[in-house]
């Protein structure tokens, strides 16, 4: 009996292994896609696109500030030898708050004064001798550009006095003390805060859209976390300029001021930035975002058909399209995670 040579045999082994995976995995292709073809509507809750109205109110962080807020310091080295504010209390601009030690320019002024009053009887007797040609013009000039540097030097030695008394230079409320009577200070010890604390006023970011809408006289509505206590105020000024960073508008509205708000607080701004008209309103939730931007899932003729958008104004519940929708379009409001284009749809609920 004649031998059948291997390869023969080898590539009949070959060929049945490659038609049984075509037959075997072929089969199974066609029930996964049958399967596929059989499996049924997605039921999901819906909303229908509308026209409506609301109030375009922004939401923001923001921070208490005080129109004047300094550290008060010494302008000259000295010792204190007099406090005369307590700590915690408001005080009237123009009030004497410290006292350094003045012996020293005292002295130097009693020694001025006499240095001028000989200066200015000498100039008498010159002006006198000369009207009878006892002495020249030069001498009498000499003795003027004597008496006016004397007089300078006195001008200097009070301006120094005038710094050793140290005034409130607004009405403000008095911090905590970092010196006491007998302590040494110079021009870089602080002494006390002077913060004034009516009117305040709060500082707060919106961003860039809505920079053609927020003007100054706008009312803004703030709060504590902490305070359930809304205040209102009123914008005075606005940034001219946008945040190359964080791409918002800085703004500034001043209020009477509250004992329960501090400078350096931070708080809660709303902005009521005016009512809108004939805006469509969305749940938040039907917003997807993607690399190219934001999308929503409408349905179209029973599937799942996906819309770029683009957005506006966001509340607490809603989300303004701006672009992208039409008045009547049903936005599919659940089970967005499982949809993809062309999902068939079974319409349930409505969200309006």
């Amino acid at each position: 009996m004649k031998k059948i040579p291997n390869w023969i045999i080898f590539t009949t082994v070959i060929v049945i292994l490659i038609a049984s995976k075509f037959l075997f995995f072929t089969k199974k292709d066609d029930q996964a896609i049958s399967k596929s073809k059989n499996k049924g509507p997605v039921s999901i809750n819906y909303t229908i696109v509308k026209s409506t109205s609301f109030n375009n109110e922004v939401f923001s962080t923001g921070k208490i500030g005080a129109f004047n807020q300094i550290e008060i310091m010494s302008e000259v080295a000295g010792k204190v030898t007099a406090i005369f504010f307590k700590e915690g209390e408001v005080v009237s601009k123009g009030s004497v708050l410290i006292k350094l030690n003045d012996a020293d320019l005292q002295a130097q002024l009693l020694k001025s004064k006499t240095q001028i009053a000989l200066s200015e009887q000498k100039l008498e007797r010159l002006k006198k001798l000369i009207e009878i040609k006892g002495v020249s013009q030069e001498e009498v000039d000499t003795q003027q550009n004597e008496l006016n540097s004397l007089k300078a030097d006195q001008a200097y030695i009070l301006a120094q006095l005038a710094k050793t008394t140290i005034v409130a230079p607004f009405t403000g409320v008095i911090g905590l003390k970092s010196i006491s009577e007998g302590s040494y200070v110079n021009s870089s010890t602080p002494i006390v805060s002077l913060v004034q604390v009516k009117p305040l006023y709060v500082e707060f970011s919106i961003p860039e859209k809505y920079s053609n809408l927020i003007n100054k006289g706008i009312s803004v509505n703030f709060s504590s976390e902490k305070i359930n206590d809304s205040q209102s105020a009123m914008i005075y000024a606005i940034e001219p300029r946008v945040d190359e960073f964080t791409k918002t508008i800085k703004a500034r509205a001043s209020y009477n001021g509250h004992t329960h708000f501090y400078p350096g607080s931070f708080v809660k701004v709303f902005v009521n930035l005016g009512e809108s008209q004939n805006a469509l309103m969305i749940p938040t939730q039907c917003v997807i975002p993607t690399l190219k931007g934001q999308k929503v899932f409408i349905n179209k003729h029973g599937v799942a058909a996906e819309v770029m958008v683009t957005i506006g104004v966001r509340t607490d519940k809603e989300i303004q399209i701006i672009e992208g929708l039409q008045i009547g379009d049903t936005v599919v409001t659940t089970g967005l995670l499982g949809l993809k284009k062309e999902t068939p749809l079974k319409l349930l609920k409505s969200k309006n």
